[in-house]
């Protein structure tokens, strides 16, 4: 099962987004991103909304890993 913290890193992937750049954009320290990949633990609460409207998805999207049309 996938965690959020590799769901993010796909649609990072995908959206063809640095780490550097995602860091710059959601004001979260890039630090703390990278501690999600080497460490595999996931983002605190109160950054999942920043975290979708940077990466263009909804928390459901973004916690069930099923992007809806028209998103």
């Amino acid at each position: 099962m996938k965690t959020i913290s590799d769901k993010i890193f796909e649609l990072l992937k995908e959206k063809g987004m640095s780490q550097k750049e995602f860091a710059q954009r959601t004001g979260i320290a890039e630090s703390s991103i990278s501690d999600w990949k080497k460490k595999r633990t996931n983002p605190v609460s109160d950054k999942i909304l920043i975290i979708c409207e940077v990466l263009d998805v909804t928390p459901y999207e973004l916690f069930s890993g099923q992007i809806l049309s028209g998103s």
